[in-house]
């Protein structure tokens, strides 16, 4: 999901300062940088922006779930995530309405959870529970029905999940009908997943082919061929930016697959990942530089000459 706010004004990234990581805003036309946290007790990387609210993102201290207001930097205390649990939660993921906040968590040794905050009550409603890591946990934008991966560090048998919000229906999402085409043996060949906002189509990166929309009846499309690291789409599913290994970046027109070169040069470490995606309204190109020092930068595709 886009870390805009719902206005597009502001940016939210974490950043260190004096050693320690917090979360902050960007202003975007000004590009003025504004510290919102200095609670060391605050997980900055679990924050997400309300989708519906402006001035409000959702970000966890320990187990509690905090409504920060990204103008001042109140934070107000919305509900606690219940016990047990084993390290730190994954990062919040918001409902296209924000009245929900998906997260995952480990329970024990063997047993990892998915479930569901709601933002007006602060009740939380456990939605189902595996015995594999999970990660990568997505509220779909409009449907009740959360996305998430088996988390191996790597490749899994079977990689991509969905299960509807009640807890029902925990199934496959991606299902190859070719797997001598699209998988190897024990592994599935897809990460880097993102849900598109406006059309309810997930955009995945298939290392053996390329760049794939997928729909929530688990069909796939190969938009572009080639070896790419990270995608993301436009809110309105027509275009994507990607990443690939020698540090180009590119933005793709998903009708097409016709491909612009946009930038260069972005992988100077093996540490840099540029991880691109969109703002809410599909002006922006942001990713992450890797040149000198650690840099958020935006290309804004509206001064974007004509295409050779």
């Amino acid at each position: 999901f886009s870390n805009f706010t719902a206005d597009n004004r502001h940016l939210l990234l974490v950043a260190a300062e004096a050693g320690a990581r917090h979360l902050f805003r960007v202003e975007v036309e000004s590009g003025r940088l504004v510290q919102l946290t200095d609670d060391p007790a605050i997980a900055p990387a679990s924050a997400c922006p309300d989708p519906a609210v402006a001035r409000r993102a959702y970000v966890l201290r320990g187990t509690e779930v905090l409504a920060l207001d990204v103008e001042t930097g109140a934070a107000r205390r919305v509900g606690e995530l219940p016990p047990p649990h084993q390290g730190g939660f994954l990062q919040l993921s918001p409902s296209g309405d924000g009245r929900w906040l998906a997260t995952g968590r480990q329970r024990d040794a063997a047993t990892w959870e998915i479930g569901r905050f709601d933002t007006a009550t602060g009740a939380y409603h456990p939605v189902l529970t595996q015995g594999f890591r999970l990660g990568h946990v997505q509220h779909h934008p409009s449907a009740p029905v959360l996305f998430y991966v088996w988390e191996t560090g790597g490749y899994a048998p079977q990689r991509t999940w969905l299960v509807n919000a009640d807890g029902t229906g925990n199934r496959p999402f991606y299902a190859p009908t070719n797997p001598a085409e699209w998988l190897t043996p024990l592994k599935e060949w897809v990460t880097h997943e993102a849900w598109v906002a406006g059309t309810g189509e997930m955009s995945m990166v298939n290392d053996k082919l390329g760049l794939m929309l997928v729909n929530l009846e688990g069909r796939a499309r190969l938009v572009r061929e080639g070896r790419y690291w990270h995608a993301a789409p436009s809110p309105d599913g027509t275009r994507l930016v990607a990443d690939d290994f020698e540090g180009r970046l590119w933005l793709i027109t998903t009708a097409t697959g016709e491909a612009r070169l946009l930038a260069t040069g972005l992988r100077d470490t093996v540490r840099v990942h540029p991880h691109p995606s969109f703002d809410r309204r599909g002006h922006y190109v942001q990713f992450h530089t890797g040149r000198r020092h650690e840099t958020v930068a935006l290309i804004d595709l509206r001064t974007l000459p004509p295409a050779p």
